[in-house]
């Protein structure tokens, strides 16, 4: 898998193809070669799911620092009127 492939694949899919590369190399019925390749694949898919959870933790502490998240009033709901 090369870098720029990368850039259209989801964190669930990125964790869906990990998965399916563990487990490959857990059944011990592969080539050294193609262990090799899956080894590859599976560290850039590791560190592009890194990012993306990096991306969105940075989101996160933006959206709790933003001041105009405190302006926002929340209105008791009275139900059975």
């Amino acid at each position: 898998m090369k870098v720029n492939e990368l850039e259209n694949i989801t964190f669930e899919k990125g964790l869906e193809r990990l998965e399916k590369i563990v487990n490959e190399l857990s059944q011990n019925n592969t080539t050294l070669e193609n262990a090799l390749t899956l080894f590859e694949e599976g560290i850039y898919l590791v560190r592009h799911c890194n990012n993306l959870l990096d991306l969105a933790e940075a989101k996160v502490k933006v959206l709790l620092e933003d001041d105009e998240l405190e302006e926002i009033v929340i209105e008791k709901i009275e139900f059975g009127e």
